[in-house]
């Protein structure tokens, strides 16, 4: 049966602490949303390490890429009444609620910040991976998933960086938001805009893909190995029934053995392992699970042949949407051999014991705490 993208199921479950299981299974409907596309890093994963390959296939490979510059993005003045119903969520709350005046201040706290210089180093390239939400073409959708990827030629280093939907930022035009607001009303370049300001840090470049196709991308590779505890292995097949239910697919194919283990997992597998929030620390170990399939799939590719790569690519380059220019490609892939050798390193923003939540328009924000928060990260990126 062809695939509806409509008819994929959205269940929510957000929330920053393990629910019990029959508000799991309430809020089971609402999650697609949440599924963070993996997919944009997968291929954008492929694009750096077979760079190789690119350069065989010059322009007309190029053109599969959905290049939008930066003039040409989709901007909204205010989001439609359903894009507006899918930024609130529907997690209980954990976080402070503020009086006006604490949350002037946070604000004030957060203007002051100005004054902290953008870094920024022609050794370093800073990418932002976005995995895109959207259910419709009117609007860009949300950036529920978004990954710093900063390529350091001087330290033979590669950061990949999450930095958490919920954090609570100032978007140029928009006033204070979720940080994945910000490519609901003006893709890219307000997110890589924003992100610049709010962090520091120089992101001119983006790539972003519509995660509802990652299950087939992540199939086109050819799978991914993946160590998946018990615990992992019960809530991703709930939500691989879901995903093969509403294909009209045999979801006995799919599912994860209940033990765990390490896993050859194909789509289906790696998508609900993606999307596991109810075993550990909630959303931030969920984006520690994405980056570790990114790694695993990136593992995966170097082991290809060209003819393999070059295969793999013609198939899934056309879900990319990016800012980067083709001069620019050109100019990346012949450092590409070199990346194969560099030491890759993850983390997340906000880090461990330095945020605060607060409960602001009916729903969690994340409030780092800046002034370090900013250090560590430009020592992270910049040494």
């Amino acid at each position: 049966m062809p695939r509806n993208r409509n008819d994929r199921p959205d269940p929510r479950m957000n929330g920053r602490r393990d629910y019990d299981e029959d508000d799991r299974r309430k809020k089971n409907g609402m999650n697609m949303k949440k599924i963070f596309g993996i997919s944009f890093c997968i291929v954008l994963g492929i694009v750096v390490i077979s760079g190789a390959v690119i350069y065989r296939l010059g322009h007309d490979m190029y053109s599969s890429i959905n290049y939008v510059a930066d003039e040409d993005v989709k901007t909204v003045e205010t989001l439609p009444e359903a894009a507006m119903e899918e930024t609130l969520s529907t997690e209980e709350r954990v976080g402070e609620v503020v009086s006006d005046e604490e949350l002037d201040s946070i604000h004030s706290a957060m203007s002051s910040l100005s004054s902290i210089e953008t870094v920024s180093n022609d050794d370093i390239f800073n990418v932002l991976l976005v995995g895109v939400d959207r259910r419709d073409d009117s609007w860009n959708g949300n950036s529920d998933s978004m990954i710093l990827v900063s390529i350091n030629k001087a330290k033979n280093k590669v950061s990949m960086v999450s930095l958490m939907r919920d954090t609570y930022v100032d978007i140029a035009g928009v006033g204070y938001a979720k940080l994945n607001a910000a490519y609901a009303y003006g893709a890219g370049p307000l997110l890589c805009s924003t992100v610049t300001d709010t962090f520091k840090i120089q992101v001119d470049r983006y790539a972003a893909v519509d995660f509802f196709d990652m299950v087939d991308i992540i199939d086109t590779i050819g799978g991914v190995t993946l160590e998946i505890s018990p615990e992992e292995a019960e809530v991703a097949n709930g939500y691989i029934i879901d995903m093969c239910n509403l294909q009209e697919e045999d979801y006995s194919e799919h599912l994860i053995p209940a033990e765990g283990g390490t896993i050859y997992c194909d789509g289906y597998q790696a998508v609900g392992f993606a999307r596991i929030r109810y075993v550990g620390n909630s959303d931030f170990e969920r984006t520690e699970r994405q980056r570790y399939v990114i790694t695993q799939l990136m593992a995966e590719v170097k082991q290809m042949s060209v003819a393999q790569m070059t295969e793999k690519m013609q198939a899934i380059l056309g879900y990319v949407t990016m800012n980067i220019p083709e001069t620019e490609i050109w100019s990346m892939i012949t450092e590409v051999p070199e990346l194969l050798d560099y030491e890759f390193e993850t983390s997340r923003v906000p880090y461990d014991d330095m945020y605060s939540i607060i409960y602001v328009d009916k729903q969690d924000m994340l409030v780092p705490d800046w002034e370090p928060t900013l250090q560590k990260l430009q020592e992270t990126i910049y040494g």
